[in-house]
């Protein structure tokens, strides 16, 4: 099965591959570009919209998948579903929302997708990093009043069928959202999550949830890959504590993927995810 999604990550540097042309720029089939400032940080982003191969020959309403970390998720992305939308999965509309502009890409990942701010952490990026980190709350104030409205003005978007996929600390964003409003999604696919950030600040976060909450209501699959070492054990520990919460309403899995690393297994999870939640 493996190789089957290895071949598919050959093939999505065919399909990029395909898009380039002497003298032009590097292009993404059936993908526009939509600029927007955030209201909450002030920061200029760019959304990288890819429509589904039916979309103009339809009126249908399609599930809108938004990803992040789209210096290498849009175009693996853009690889799989050329591939796998229409014969494995249904098709969808994907959203990538860049790093913001003029900034660092680690700066802005380190800022947008941690949930609390943690200037002596040493397992981010950089000491730089870590000054700028803990605003997530205004980026997921952003997607939720700017990005999705935009995406539901612009596009046949199922408001009804949304998805939010996050690898390393975009895994950690999206535990972030899925304990403060896990309704802003009705799925989640999360890849190797940074749980360790803060001192495992994360399970701090659940154990707020827990003490309000009896009810969770999203479906999540959870991925990591079998030689990322501690991580792995923090994703299990984490796993076992949800399993003994027992949320109403809570779809949740996990998979650890055999031989993969940190780097090798977004393109597999993001395969598998969309499979299990979009599947034909």
């Amino acid at each position: 099965m493996y190789k089957r999604l290895l071949l598919i990550l050959v093939s999505t540097i065919l399909v990029c591959a395909m898009q380039v042309y002497a003298g032009d720029q590097f292009t993404i089939q059936n993908t526009q570009i939509l600029k927007i400032k955030s209201d909450f940080n002030q920061q200029n982003y760019e959304l990288y919209v890819r429509l589904p191969k039916g979309y103009h020959k339809s009126n249908r309403r399609y599930p809108l998948v938004l990803i992040n970390d789209t210096s290498y998720a849009i175009a693996t992305a853009s690889g799989i579903l050329h591939l796998i939308e229409g014969r494995d999965i249904e098709e969808v509309i994907v959203v990538g929302i860049s790093y913001s502009h003029g900034t660092d890409p680690l700066l802005s990942r380190t800022r947008d997708y941690t949930p609390t701010f943690a200037p002596h952490e040493t397992g981010g990026h950089s000491k730089a990093a870590q000054q700028v980190s803990g605003q997530a709350g205004s980026y997921v104030k952003f997607i939720d009043n700017q990005v999705i409205p935009l995406m539901i003005r612009s596009f046949r978007v199922d408001k009804s069928r949304k998805t939010f996929v996050g690898h390393s600390y975009g895994g950690l964003l999206g535990t972030y959202i899925l304990l403060h409003q896990p309704t802003l999604f009705e799925s989640y696919i999360l890849g190797s999550p940074s749980l360790w950030y803060d001192n495992k600040v994360i399970f701090e976060m659940e154990r707020s949830y827990a003490k309000r909450n009896h009810v969770l209501p999203a479906t999540v699959r959870y991925y990591i890959g079998g030689n990322e070492g501690f991580m792995v054990a923090d994703l299990k520990a984490f796993i076992s504590i949800l399993d003994k919460r027992q949320y109403e309403g809570f779809n949740y899995q996990y998979k650890v993927i055999p031989s993969a690393s940190h780097f090798s297994v977004f393109a597999l999870l993001l395969t598998e995810g969309l499979i299990d939640i979009y599947g034909k």
